[in-house]
């Protein structure tokens, strides 16, 4: 049997994955088949297979792939840097997503994932590296500022995600979003960072 090139299989993996995410998002995960993604590709379903066993497979690994955000936390320097970060992410749930797709696919992987562990095991994992990558740059501005106690720092932290989640959710869901109030809030929590622990 011949040896695989290893550079090889990974282009064409990369290959079926970027075809698949132009399928789930043009047809949706469900309507969406393996044969749809090998044709999108320019593959026969058997070489498909050679990389990945199932749609569900597919899926899982362009879920790994996703940017979680963890790089552009770290590169938070500041209070200001933090700020701009969380506003950035608000600004994107006002892009209109007039064909319903992006939506529509969020959904669908987050059914999936109640049913399917593996999905949900990854899902869970990108959530909490986006947790911790919050949590470690919360933590190192308050400790720079020398202002914030441990626990308040905690509570910053895991107000901020919830804020993010939130517009994410009222999104998905159609729900009119009030980005200006989730700025402000926001702002709110960041600026505690700099206040004075209570009792000094």
């Amino acid at each position: 049997m011949p040896k695989r090139d290893p550079s090889h299989m990974a282009a064409v993996r990369q290959q079926i994955l970027t075809a698949a995410r132009a399928v789930f998002e043009r047809k949706g995960l469900y309507e969406a088949s393996v044969s749809d993604v090998s044709k999108e590709a320019g593959l026969s379903v058997g070489s498909l297979y050679v990389h990945f066993r199932s749609k569900e497979a597919i899926l899982v690994a362009l879920i790994e792939s996703a940017d979680v955000l963890s790089a552009p936390l770290a590169a938070c320097n500041s209070t200001a840097d933090l700020l701009a970060f969380v506003i950035a992410i608000l600004r994107q749930q006002e892009i209109p997503d007039t064909a319903g797709q992006a939506a529509r696919t969020s959904l669908e992987v987050a059914a999936i994932a109640r049913r399917s562990p593996e999905v949900q095991a990854v899902v869970i994992r990108n959530f909490e590296q986006l947790r911790a990558a919050l949590y470690e740059v919360v933590l190192r501005l308050g400790n720079q500022a020398g202002l914030c106690q441990r626990d308040e720092v905690n509570a910053i932290a895991e107000s901020l995600l919830s804020i993010l989640i939130s517009a994410q959710a009222q999104m998905l869901i159609g729900v009119p979003l009030v980005i200006e109030a989730k700025i402000a809030a926001a702002q709110m929590l960041i600026t505690r960072l700099h206040a004075e622990p209570a009792g000094k």
